[in-house]
């Protein structure tokens, strides 16, 4: 009873971790005050952007909502 009670926990956890990586969950960037004047720092991070575009970082990305006033979202790390 217990050896089941310890696999269904630990099922339960692989599942919920898996919840988070499922695709077409959008993130919201964390935008500062560095987006509105332009100067994101050189660390190349990319992110995949809901526009379909690969930028270098989340900063970059941010860059780029403040610029076209859009609500560009987060659709993964790495590239699109």
């Amino acid at each position: 009873m217990t050896g089941r009670a310890v696999f269904l926990g630990l099922l339960l956890i692989c599942v919920a971790a898996d919840a988070e990586k499922e695709p077409g969950l959008m993130i919201k960037p964390s935008c500062s005050d560095i987006a509105e004047i332009q100067a994101c720092p050189m660390n190349f991070a990319p992110v995949c952007g809901s526009d379909g575009n690969t930028y270098a970082n989340e900063c970059a990305l941010c860059v780029q909502r403040q610029k076209t006033r859009t609500d560009i979202m987060i659709v993964k790390e790495g590239s699109c």
